[in-house]
């Protein structure tokens, strides 16, 4: 194979393979959020503090903990499991609807030798 055989087959190569996932911005700044954070206490850690600026520190960590799990929750959350759930979700709804939409002649005052059927739920007036 020649070099130039090699360069037109790259380029197929490169129109054929599949497109990479888009990165969100909300990653990178997520990211930034935590490396700063942990940058922060790793300084305060290996540093002189002085004794005046220790309830301001101890502040500040104790606030911005919470938002930096929020961020690690919400980066390293699983999304597929997350969209099976909702799929799951979707489906039991769907299904509860084909079981009222089936049962729309239910009675209301249990009489076998009269019925009153009762309208499914889009059909009820208010």
């Amino acid at each position: 194979m020649t070099l130039l055989e090699f360069l037109d087959r790259m380029g197929e190569r490169r129109a054929n393979r599949p497109a990479r996932p888009v990165r969100d911005i909300r990653q990178f700044i997520g990211f930034a959020f935590l490396a700063g954070y942990y940058w922060m206490a790793w300084q305060f850690a290996n540093r002189a503090v002085p004794a005046a600026n220790l309830d301001l520190i101890r502040d500040a960590m104790l606030t911005l903990g919470p938002p930096v799990g929020l961020i690690v929750g919400a980066m390293f959350r699983a999304d597929a499991r997350d969209d099976q759930a909702t799929a799951n979700t979707a489906e039991a709804f769907r299904t509860i609807r084909a079981a009222q939409e089936a049962s729309a002649t239910v009675t209301i005052d249990n009489k076998a030798d009269n019925p009153v059927p009762v309208a499914p739920a889009d059909e009820v007036k208010r």
